[in-house]
């Protein structure tokens, strides 16, 4: 699922299909989702695969398929690929084998956001290594947490109102009738997206957070 919808889009806005079309907002989600990762995702490239904790052993031996990434406490695996869902396509597992010099890229069959943990479709052999590229962040991007739906919405909010009006004059008259525009709309949601980004990256007490998010 996505960060944001249309909906929300509009709700934050009050902008019409007259103003900003679906497909715009569309498009303009995806964009923004970009945006957000780069500003609360880490990557972590080539992690090799260890021991952890008596939990988390992470055994090598032919027959265990499950594993867990050394960013699994208070933190969750991401969108790598920036398509504002978290599956298995958000992280790359290499098996390397020294037996051979060579390396394959192994199939994920399920991840587990929450817990930093992938599953394998077949398990590794004894002696062989596992790397494992992904991307991880304070917040649940799964769900996804109600900071990261709201700092996407705010966002989309910004551009949306970007497109409307970087370019156009301030102010248009018709005889006696003079039409205002809110120019300082992308600013406003924008400052607003920066904030949230700071309380998603910076991991607030809830109430904290609360009381920010009142306060604008």
């Amino acid at each position: 699922m996505a960060y944001t919808t249309i909906d929300k889009v509009r709700l934050m806005t009050n902008l019409s299909t007259a103003d900003v079309s679906d497909e715009d907002i569309t498009n303009l989600i995806a964009e923004a989702t970009k945006e957000l990762n780069s500003l609360i995702n880490v990557k972590v490239i080539r992690e090799e695969i260890e021991y952890i904790d008596s939990y988390r052993q992470n055994k090598i031996d032919g027959s265990n398929t499950t594993f867990y990434v050394k960013n699994w406490k208070d933190r969750y695996l991401a969108d790598m690929n920036d398509d504002g869902t978290v599956d298995v396509n958000d992280i790359e597992v290499i098996i390397a084998d020294p037996t051979t010099n060579s390396e394959t890229t192994a199939t994920v069959s399920s991840i587990s956001p929450s817990e930093g943990k992938f599953t394998l479709s077949s398990a590794p052999a004894a002696g062989q290594k596992l790397y494992v590229t992904y991307e991880w962040c304070y917040r649940d991007p799964s769900e996804p947490d109600p900071l990261i739906g709201l700092a996407c919405t705010l966002l989309v909010s910004a551009y949306c109102y970007a497109k409307i009006n970087i370019g156009r004059a301030p102010q248009v008259a018709f005889g006696n009738t003079k039409i205002y525009r809110h120019i300082d709309s992308f600013d406003h949601y924008y400052q607003r997206f920066l904030k949230i980004v700071s309380q998603i990256n910076n991991r607030l007490p809830d109430t904290k957070e609360a009381t920010l998010i009142e306060n604008g």
